[in-house]
């Protein structure tokens, strides 16, 4: 039977090679991830250190690499909507090379963020990526040292950052194509406040899937991301006569409060009017009657992306542009009105 390590025994990288009847060498390129390893020998050698319960000397790894096995995030989403589901995608990319992160809640003044940034750089972290709780642009990091630097969910004007962003357009486009496929021909928009980029982008999309389709262009209501706003923005638009069969809502808070105003009304959802959201906040959607059919981001695949890139610019490639993750509709009872026949 294999030995286990202990605080009295510690296994080394040595005891490895000898069960694995290999050298110290070739442990070490595996470990690694260097040099020219048959598969057999890689799976064998990967066997013996589960076995073995091996934990390599952080201490020594770091020394060795010239590396902390670090990165900072920097996230100004203060109420974390959107940066714990990228964190968690940010982890798992980071997993197998055994690289922790430490988070940084830089919502505060620019003062905080200089000191946030100061903080990472004296730990020596071997990257940054920078999240936030909107796509708007911001000004990029310019570090001295070069730490590579990754934007998730937020975007810089600079043709040298690497930018991990979800696709609003298609999202837009998505929303909308939903509402004609089930049989919509009225649609209206209610979202956030105009200046916000995400809302720009996905009202440029439903328009297009509109006109692709011959359909007239929909009233545009901006306002705040509530649950109010949805609500009060709804009754408005029926007080003054407008014919409406579907509604895209741009959160899910805006969409509970157009639902709550159409049962008041009342208006039978999806029966008279459907209804899609943006987001997938599932603490809302399935709270809502009926359950609110929302367009998810895949938030926890953007933050996985973001993970490889700030691993791939850190091991000295080259990233840079933009990557644009695709989104998906989460169906709830408040749009399809065919499947529920």
């Amino acid at each position: 039977m294999m030995k286990k390590a202990d605080n009295k025994n510690r296994i080394t990288i040595k005891d490895i090679a000898s069960a694995a009847n290999v050298s110290i060498s070739t442990v070490s390129k595996v470990m690694n991830g260097t040099g020219s390893i048959s598969q057999h020998t890689k799976a064998k050698i990967t066997r013996v250190i589960n076995d073995m319960d091996y934990r390599p000397s952080e201490l020594a790894r770091s020394l060795h690499q010239k590396k902390t096995y670090t990165i900072g995030l920097l996230s100004s989403d203060g109420y974390g909507r959107f940066s714990l589901p990228i964190l968690k995608g940010i982890e798992s990319a980071l997993a197998e090379a055994q690289i922790s992160v430490f988070l940084c809640n830089a919502s505060g003044s620019p003062q905080e963020f200089k000191r946030h940034i100061d903080s990472l750089l004296a730990k020596h972290v071997d990257g940054i990526i920078v999240t936030a709780a909107k796509t708007d642009k911001r000004e990029p990091l310019y570090l001295k040292n070069n730490t590579p630097v990754v934007y998730a969910y937020t975007d810089v004007d600079d043709d040298n950052a690497m930018c991990v962003l979800p696709d609003d357009f298609g999202a837009g486009e998505l929303a909308c194509q939903h509402l004609i496929e089930q049989g919509c021909k009225n649609i209206v928009h209610i979202t956030g406040p105009e200046h916000f980029m995400a809302v720009q982008q996905r009202a440029a999309g439903c328009q297009k899937m509109l006109m692709a389709q011959g359909l007239p262009g929909f009233p545009l209501c901006y306002g705040s991301w509530t649950s109010q706003h949805g609500y009060s923005a709804i009754r408005d638009l029926l007080a003054q006569g407008i014919e409406i069969d579907g509604v895209i809502t741009g959160n899910d808070l805006i969409g509970h409060g157009v639902l709550q105003a159409l049962y008041e009304y009342p208006k039978s959802v999806p029966g008279d009017v459907s209804v899609v959201s943006f987001d997938n906040w599932q603490v809302i959607t399935e709270l809502c009657r009926p359950t609110l059919s929302s367009i998810d981001f895949q938030l926890k695949e953007l933050g996985r992306i973001a993970g490889e890139c700030l691993i791939e610019k850190i091991d000295g490639q080259d990233r840079r542009g933009k990557i644009m993750v695709p989104c998906y509709l989460q169906p709830g009872e408040s749009s399809c009105k065919y499947s529920q026949a």
